[in-house]
């Protein structure tokens, strides 16, 4: 028991890796949303710098421009006639000057009315365009959002808060685009002041267009920008994720190394006592005593024999187990007589079928089946499963094995009426060193490696296994082999 717990400690350590692999993927899942949110919040703390890096070089120009043109200057503009005027055409001069500036697209004056929503149009950078210039779509006639403004025109800034008031204060820029008869646009505004009061009397526009903001605001984090961010947090999540999956296979071979060395010095340090034992009992049953003493003695021989049997069958359990952990079992198929594996396991257990009353009972639709299969190790499997059924019955309790063949498989049932399995256990019972809830109330001493080796030794053999139980009604084990 002492030797059951330590290997069952030292094992735990090997299931702890496998159930980490989520604990990796959860990491590096983390990793990888943590630095695309980070290149996300850079990307955008960037590109909103940069926009407003766009906006103050707007307002800059406006200011810059706006200083350029004297207010009082704009008292001689007050209609389309006033076009032909030295006046008009300086100031137009002075706005293409603005508009031919890099990314500026427009460049206009307006009015202060009595109305805050509704100003006055003064001039623009095109006003005086030929028509052929004007006509930016090719089509020969001037649609209204080519046609210039001219002056003395109501402008409606209903949807433009800034000129209905602080940019006849002070110079500023848009937050957003605002969109009027020229579409989506950008603006930068500044007031114009007269010169001999410094009163404001007009405003200075510069637009962008809209698209154009936008595309000189992300030039330098464009979105490929962030898809790279994103490969790279892949990429440093993968390669987080291999680090602790290689890591984890490290120390799970080191463990599996570790067990198998200590399994073996197990099996070194017992063997030599069991055969010391062994030697004795032979001993002690070969000499002559009195028959009282005999008779002590005997008793003594057979408690010593069914320590040393007990003994065996663990380290016989444990070695099938390592076998099966490690998958290296050598199942060798031979055509063997399935009646005669049966009948072999069935005398196993004569004794202990005669000693508590139990029959088991045979039902095969042939008399025999002749099959390739390991008549060792299904034997084992035959015999695992014949034990369970003894032990977890009543006395007197008859178990069924029942064989049903076809041409592909051989399908073999071990029935039993006995305690029957907690159908909260049935999911977990092909679990290493797992037992049922209720069995220790008629075997004490199981290890829980049984059903393990024995759905090791039917997975190799290329067959399956399943349990049906009811608690307090029986067990049915069955498993399936292949024919070839």
């Amino acid at each position: 028991m002492i030797l059951t717990r330590r290997l069952q400690k030292r094992v735990s350590t090997l299931h702890g890796p496998v159930l980490t692999h989520w604990s990796i993927i959860l990491v590096s899942s983390l990793i990888a949303f943590s630095i695309v949110i980070i290149g996300a919040l850079f990307y955008t703390r960037a590109r909103d710098t940069m926009q407003g890096a766009i906006r103050a070089r707007l307002q800059d120009i406006a200011t810059a421009a706006a200083l350029s043109i004297d207010g009082d200057l704009l008292d001689a503009i007050q209609g389309p006639l006033d076009m032909a005027t030295p006046e008009f055409k300086h100031l137009v001069d002075l706005l293409q000057q603005i508009q031919n500036l890099p990314d500026i697209r427009f460049a206009y004056i307006l009015r202060k009315t009595d109305n805050p929503s509704l100003l006055a149009f003064v001039a623009d950078a095109d006003a005086l365009r030929p028509p052929r210039e004007l006509d930016v779509n090719g089509n020969g006639a001037l649609e209204r959002d080519e046609m210039p403004g001219y002056p003395g025109e109501f402008y409606d800034v209903t949807d433009i808060p800034l000129l209905q008031g602080k940019a006849f204060r002070e110079s500023t820029a848009d937050m957003t685009p605002t969109v009027d008869q020229w579409g989506p646009l950008i603006s930068g505004y500044a007031p114009i002041r007269r010169g001999n009061n410094g009163q404001a009397t007009a405003v200075l526009g510069v637009d962008m267009k809209a698209d154009e903001f936008y595309t000189v605001s992300q030039s330098i984090f464009s979105p490929l920008a962030l898809l790279f961010v994103f490969a790279i947090a892949l990429m440093v999540a993968g390669f987080v994720a291999v680090y602790a999956e290689e890591r984890q296979m490290r120390m799970l071979r080191k463990i599996d190394n570790e067990r198998s060395g200590l399994l073996r010095l197990t099996f070194h340090q017992i063997g030599e006592p069991l055969t010391i034992m062994k030697w004795s009992l032979e001993t002690l049953r070969s000499e002559f005593y009195s028959p009282e003493l005999r008779k002590l003695v005997e008793d003594h021989v057979y408690c010593m024999d069914e320590g040393l049997g007990r003994l065996n069958s663990i380290i016989d359990t444990l070695q099938l187990a390592e076998k099966v952990d490690l998958n290296t079992i050598e199942y060798v198929r031979a055509s063997t007589s399935l009646r005669a594996v049966i009948d072999n396991a069935i005398n196993e257990w004569e004794s202990s079928l005669a000693r508590r009353g139990q029959r088991i009972v045979v039902e095969m639709a042939e008399p025999d089946v002749v099959m390739q299969l390991d008549a060792t190790f299904i034997g084992i499997v035959l015999r695992q499963l014949l034990m369970n059924a003894i032990d977890y019955s009543d006395d007197n309790a008859v178990i069924l094995l029942r064989v049903r063949s076809d041409r592909r498989i051989v399908r073999l049932s071990v029935e039993d009426h006995g305690c029957g399995i907690p159908a909260k256990d049935l999911e977990r019972l092909f679990v290493k060193y797992h037992r049922a809830s209720n069995a220790h109330l008629k075997k004490p001493d199981g290890n829980g490696l049984g059903l393990y080796i024995t759905k090791g030794i039917v997975e190799k053999a290329g067959g399956r296994i399943w349990v049906e139980s009811e608690e307090g009604e029986g067990t049915t084990v069955t498993f399936t082999l292949p024919m070839g």
